[in-house]
C-alpha cells in the first residue's frame, strides 16, 4: 500500500538495458558505516511497511594502483556541528550523535591514513555524503559538472540537504567531470575515471541535479552499482518506489526525472540481477564490509 500519490515510476521497455561492460580491471571494493539506526521501512520508502530499516550512511573505499578512492565521504570531524545546524524536519532521518562517526576515524581503523588517501568521488552535494571531505585533505574531489554548477547557487547553512558552507571549504579540490562517454548499461552517458572500467560513473539525475551513480568492478567478477540516494532503500529499486513522500518531498528535486531514474534501476535490477545495486542508506550484505585490508599501503601496479 502506497503512502500517497507520488510521481509516476515509467519503466524503460524490455531488453532496453545493456549488459555490464567489461572491465579490464578488477580492484578491491569495501564500505565503512558512517552511520546507523533502526527505523521503520515506511520512513525511507512510500509504501506502508512496518519492517525494520536498518539506515546506514555509508562511504565506499577503493583500493585502485594510481591510489585509494573514497566515494562519499560521509561525515567530517565537525560532525557535533553540523548536527545543531540540521532543521528540525530532518532529525527524523539523521538521527543524532550517537549513531555517528567521522570518515577519518573509520579510515584509521582499517589502516589508512585520511592524508593517503588520493581521490574522493561525490554522488551528489548533501551534507551526509560530502562533509567528510575536511578529513581528506589531500585528495582530489571528482563531481559531476552539473552538481558542481547547481551547489554554488545555494544560500543558507543547510539548504536542500547541502551545507554549502563545507564544500566552499573544499573548492579548490573539487573537480568536475563531464560524462563524455559511452552508454553504459540503460544509463546516456558515462564517465570512466581511471579508464580501465573499474569505476565508472553514469547519470542518476532527479534526486539532485547532478546526482551520480558509480558503477564498480570488484574482484571475482563482482559488480556493484552504487546509487547514493537514488533511493533510500533498495526496496524502493525492487517495488519500485519513491520515498516517503513527506521527507521525499523535502530533498528530491525533480520527482518526475527521478521516477524516471528509479524506473531504469528497476529494470537493472531485473534484467541484469548479477550487478548488485547499494543504495547510499541501506548497506545490509549487498557490498562487504571494510576490515584490515588496506593495512600494507596502495596496490602495486601490475
Amino acid at each position: 500500500m502506497l503512502l500517497c500519490a507520488c510521481a509516476s515510476i515509467p519503466l524503460p521497455p524490455a531488453g532496453g538495458v545493456r549488459p555490464p561492460p567489461k572491465a579490464a580491471r578488477e580492484v578491491e571494493v569495501c564500505a565503512v558505516v558512517g552511520g546507523e539506526d533502526h527505523r521503520r521501512r515506511w520512513l525511507g520508502v512510500a509504501e506502508l511497511s512496518f519492517s525494520e530499516w536498518v539506515t546506514t550512511t555509508i562511504s565506499i573505499v577503493v583500493r585502485h594502483p594510481s591510489g585509494v578512492l573514497v566515494i562519499d565521504p560521509a561525515f567530517g570531524r565537525a560532525l557535533p556541528v553540523d548536527l545543531r545546524a540540521a532543521p528540525l524536519w530532518s532529525k527524523p532521518i539523521l538521527g543524532d550523535l550517537s549513531s555517528k562517526r567521522p570518515i577519518g576515524d573509520l579510515l584509521r581503523e582499517v589502516g589508512i591514513a585520511p592524508a593517503e588517501v588520493k581521490f574522493a568521488a561525490l554522488s551528489h552535494a548533501h551534507w551526509d555524503h560530502a562533509t567528510g571531505l575536511a578529513d581528506l585533505p589531500l585528495s582530489v574531489a571528482w563531481l559531476s559538472r552539473t552538481e558542481a554548477e547547481w551547489w554554488p547557487t545555494l544560500e543558507g547553512q543547510f539548504v536542500h540537504g547541502v551545507m554549502p558552507a563545507h564544500l566552499r571549504r573544499a573548492a579548490s579540490r573539487l573537480t568536475p567531470f563531464d560524462f563524455d562517454g559511452p552508454p553504459v548499461l540503460g544509463f546516456a552517458a558515462s564517465h570512466d575515471f581511471f579508464g580501465d572500467g573499474s569505476v565508472v560513473a553514469v547519470p542518476l539525475p532527479g534526486h539532485t541535479p547532478g546526482s551520480t551513480g558509480y558503477l564498480l568492478a570488484g574482484q571475482g567478477g563482482k559488480r556493484w552499482l552504487y546509487i547514493g540516494d537514488t533511493t533510500w532503500t533498495f526496496r524502493g529499486v525492487e517495488k519500485p518506489a519513491h520515498k516517503n513522500p513527506l521527507l521525499g518531498a523535502t530533498v528530491d528535486l525533480d520527482p518526475e526525472q527521478l521516477g524516471v531514474t528509479i524506473g531504469l534501476l528497476h529494470a537493472l535490477l531485473l534484467e541484469h540481477p548479477e550487478v548488485q545495486i547499494v543504495p547510499g542508506h541501506d548497506l545490509q550484505d549487498f557490498m562487504p564490509r571494510c576490515e584490515k585490508v588496506f593495512a600494507s599501503g596502495p596496490a602495486a601496479a601490475p
